[in-house]
């Protein structure tokens, strides 16, 4: 039987979401909070199960030079360094992304084209809002060494100055744990703030790359938006129910549909080695 290992808590949106979309599958759900410490349990426990499988967020590009937009909306391969597939990772930062999704939402709350393309136009405000916090973010996910863990989180409303600074103070804070260089992370943050702003690569992707979690939280401080749009938990449940009661859920997004094929579908590779990843 296979098992979906992945990232959240019992009923959190992310496994409500997984459930609606592997519903009739006969696949089996477990979460396991964060990723820390999944592969080595994906690895441990396919010795008795091989149909064990995991699926992770997407989070900010590791290497964002190298970073490509999705050539089709799938989930991208998630592999240890020694190339043994473990499971998927969702193509979007989180899934919070997807819950904002305006077909998604358009679907959810039974939109006419009018009320979808108001929201379309009023997210380009709330992504060019968010341009800068996001750069950031992403300039201390490419920075941060790969063993240890940093806090992305910034001020969503901070200036680009105000960013630069509060960049050098986690760099300081951090230095008591672990080496963070300075320089490199204002660096690495003005470096891909132009992607982030209006034009750039990751702001023409924002629904991929940017937080879902921040653009919830614009949305809420911005004029404007339909009052549902604003309360985040009764979004996300109207929007969850909604999936619920589709004959076909996966069929809203195409990356939904994509990952039931493959976690159906799901053979996985020979792996003789030990637990580690």
């Amino acid at each position: 039987m296979s098992v979906l290992l992945c990232e959240g808590e019992d009923n959190s949106p992310d496994v409500r979401l997984l459930h609606a979309i592997l519903e009739g599958t006969g696949v089996t759900i477990e979460p396991w909070g964060g990723k820390e410490g999944l592969p080595s349990l994906i690895r441990r426990r396919r010795r008795q199960n091989p149909g064990i499988c995991g699926l992770i967020d997407g989070d900010f590009p590791r290497d964002p030079g190298a970073w490509m937009p999705a050539a089709a909306p799938r989930p991208a391969a998630w592999a240890t360094p020694k190339g043994v597939q473990l499971g998927w990772a969702w193509r979007r930062k989180e899934v919070e992304n997807y819950l904002l999704d305006p077909d998604v939402l358009a679907r959810a709350l039974r939109w006419d084209a009018a009320a979808k393309n108001r929201y379309v136009a009023q997210l380009e405000g709330v992504f060019d809002a968010l341009g800068h916090a996001t750069a950031a973010r992403i300039a201390l996910t490419c920075c941060a060494p790969r063993r240890n863990r940093i806090d992305t989180h910034v001020r969503l409303d901070a200036t680009k100055e105000e960013l630069a600074e509060e960049l050098r103070a986690k760099a300081d804070e951090y230095a008591e744990h672990a080496h963070l260089d300075k320089n490199a992370l204002v660096d690495a943050f003005e470096r891909h703030l132009p992607d982030c702003l209006h034009g750039g690569r990751f702001r023409a992707h924002a629904l991929e790359v940017f937080a879902g979690k921040n653009i919830f939280a614009k949305i809420q401080g911005t004029a404007g938006f339909d009052p549902v749009l604003k309360n985040q938990p009764e979004l996300v449940e109207r929007v969850l129910d909604a999936l619920a009661r589709d004959a076909e859920p996966h069929s809203w997004h195409s990356e939904w549909s994509a990952l039931r094929a493959n976690v159906v579908a799901w053979t996985p590779a020979a792996d003789t080695g030990n637990a580690g990843t």
